[in-house]
């Protein structure tokens, strides 16, 4: 029974839209405060971002879709847990290390609110240490409680120590508002539900914390993205403020997991590498005090067995969803951070970087010496390829984010627009020849151009073939996945490129399913269950399938099976990529494997991240892999026989 002061402000945790920003959907969602004179604080959630990605809207908003501000002597920070162009959910290597900043500047004491949509914990995320090293970061400071969405109710869940509350719903199962109030150094969650005069649940009561109370917990061997060789790894942890343990174990990659001894001042334990893959693993510390309450620590760190063995391994300034492009001894991706990145071949060293005003998801573009990117700021970028510095020969502005990968024809550069647009710029100039309004949301993913026509899908549920040499339309049509009455939109051809073989437009969508169409007509000749994504073979007459069943499949155009690989792969929408006679593809939580082209043998596996998403597709050269993570990593896999 308390009576809680007028609102001061409001914060949204995600889901503004159900399909993203276009088609006016993010006009009605700003027009639902209109006239309300509190300040509003917005992140993004899964459905503002999957379709139509609108981290370049909240931009003009806030600045970045992740900011803070202060008010009442406490600290506001979001983030942006919705993956750009992607369901599913990621903390952002960008956001982590912009964070850890804004928590020092903000001072060890300070209470510390955060806001964000999923619920650390979820499955969803790619793996425990994804929600850990969020957790990890805000552990030395003094965090009140984060206030999260997603899940629809109004709940309090307790996530490694941290106070976690969820607000509820604006439609099913229970409509209303959850309101979080401070009063006489007493925290309060509370939630009122549509037509209801007073609050009726109670979420969470407790004293607002007025200083840290975590133990701190050092992990010192292995060292933080350090790399081990031995046949036993040394674990040693040192603890902090935390009294009468009662137990101590390590956790490796989830499984397996051993004890931790007491010697002096430190914890340690030990753990046979025989059989580990090369690569990065995860490591947890848990302790558990006399009272029962458990304390965690995570790390990263590295392994190598001789082979495949890694060649080098970068770090950028951001969470990566780029296929790398390798080009005269150079591999250029873009990051999250906005900044493309250009790296030697050879060694990994950066020899340049160019900042965009957003994310770079697009595969870069390289074309005689000029080097073509898309931003999500909108603009496609032309720079020279081999300079020492990258400055632009030209800089095309589209009318919203640029998502989809370039690709040359006949002089022009062909890629789509999150506004639905399809372009044609000359690629000399960076002058428009010709628009496509066909399409009626997002095209995200990268054109395939055959025989003067080129391929694409769309959000809208249709894959479209247009004339290169003025934009008309040859044909469109529905894959089968979206051919559907209900919710169609959602499963759309749209986030993996066609590919074209013997004269049929292989297209994969959000249904998991293989549509087979006919290139000249748009005629739907055949179907296939359980394909994420789709490229073709180096000769093109087959098809490379990453099924959702943990299987690498190679088939001919007419569905007709020439072998099936047994390697993880998951329903993340990048394609396998063949090179060199070698197919590699990539597990979502970033298993590499290299599988025969001829037979389907598996030929080496490497583990790229700590069970962090990898949601590019793996490029290669002259035996060398190179993939992309969620961790801000770039690795070069050297799989040639020493």
């Amino acid at each position: 029974n308390v009576t809680a002061k007028p609102p001061s402000f409001i914060l949204v945790t995600g889901d503004l839209t159900e399909f993203g920003g276009g088609s006016g959907w993010w006009g009605k969602y700003l027009g639902l405060w209109a006239g309300i004179s509190l300040p509003v604080y917005q992140i993004l959630g899964n459905h503002d971002s999957t379709w139509d990605s609108c981290r370049w809207r909240l931009r003009k908003l806030h600045g970045q879709p992740y900011y803070s501000f202060d008010r009442f002597g406490c600290h506001f920070a979001g983030l942006d847990t919705a993956t750009p162009q992607d369901p599913r959910p990621s903390i952002g290597e960008e956001q982590l290390l912009w964070l850890r900043k804004d928590l020092e500047a903000a001072g060890r004491e300070k209470p510390v609110f955060l806001f964000f949509h999923h619920p650390l914990g979820t499955r969803e995320f790619a793996s425990r240490y994804d929600s850990d090293r969020l957790a990890d970061v805000l552990r030395p400071y003094n965090i009140a409680l984060l206030l999260v969405g997603h899940g629809h109710v109004a709940r309090h869940q307790v996530y490694s120590g941290l106070d976690q509350t969820m607000g509820g719903s604006t439609l099913k199962p229970m409509p209303g508002i959850g309101i979080v109030s401070v009063l006489s150094s007493t925290l309060r969650v509370a939630y009122r539900p549509a037509g209801e005069q007073e609050a009726i649940l109670g979420v969470l009561e407790k004293p607002l914390p007025a200083k840290p109370s975590y133990p701190t917990i050092t992990i010192e061997k292995p060292a933080h993205r350090a790399t081990a060789a031995a046949e036993v790894l040394i674990v040693e942890a040192h603890i902090v403020g935390l009294e009468n343990i009662a137990a101590a174990e390590w956790i490796m990659d989830e499984s397996p997991r051993g004890p931790l001894i007491r010697a002096a001042d430190r914890y340690r334990g030990e753990i046979p590498t025989r059989g580990w893959l090369p690569g990065a693993h995860c490591l947890r510390v848990n302790l558990t005090d006399a009272a029962g309450a458990a304390h965690h620590r995570s790390s990263a760190f590295f392994f190598e067995t001789g082979r495949p063995r890694t060649l080098w391994r970068a770090f950028m300034g951001g969470s990566s969803q780029c296929t790398p492009t390798i080009s005269r001894g150079t591999v250029f991706v873009g990051a999250n951070d906005g900044a493309l990145y250009a790296f030697n071949a050879a060694d990994g060293r950066e020899r340049w970087r160019f900042q965009t005003g957003g994310e770079i998801l697009a595969q870069p573009l390289v074309h005689g010496d000029t080097l073509f990117v898309a931003s999500g700021d909108g603009n496609l970028y032309a720079l020279a390829a081999e300079a020492a510095e990258p400055k632009p020969k030209w800089v095309f502005p589209a009318e919203s984010a640029l998502y989809s990968s370039p690709v040359y024809s006949d002089g022009l550069l062909l890629f789509g627009c999150n506004d639905g647009t399809f372009h044609a710029v000359d690629a000399a100039t960076g002058l428009l020849r010709w628009q496509s309004r066909e399409p009626t949301c997002t095209i995200e993913s990268k054109p395939f151009v055959a025989d003067g026509v080129v391929y694409f899908g769309a959000w809208d549920r249709h894959v479209y073939a247009l004339n290169v040499a003025d934009g008309s339309l040859r044909w469109k049509a529905l894959s089968v996945g979206s051919d559907r009455n209900v919710a169609p939109r959602y499963y759309s051809p749209a986030d993996c490129g066609p590919v074209v073989v013997e004269g049929r437009v292989a297209v994969t969508d959000r249904a998991f399913k293989l549509t087979i169409l006919d290139a000249a007509q748009g005629t739907r000749l055949a179907s296939y269950d359980k394909c994420a994504a789709v490229s073709r073979s180096a000769d093109g007459k087959s098809l490379y399938c990453r099924q959702t069943d943990g299987k690498l499949a190679k088939t001919d155009w007419s569905g007709q099976t020439l072998w099936r690989a047994d390697v993880k792969t998951g329903m993340i929408p990048a394609a396998p990529t063949e090179a060199d006679g070698v197919v590699y593809v990539s597990s979502n939580a970033g298993l590499v494997s290299a599988v025969s082209a001829d037979t389907g043998a598996i030929r080496w596996q490497y583990q790229a991240t700590p069970q962090l998403y990898v949601m590019s597709s793996v490029a290669a050269a002259d035996g060398v892999a190179y993939v992309s993570g969620m961790d801000g990593s770039l690795t070069a896999i050297d799989g040639r026989a020493r």
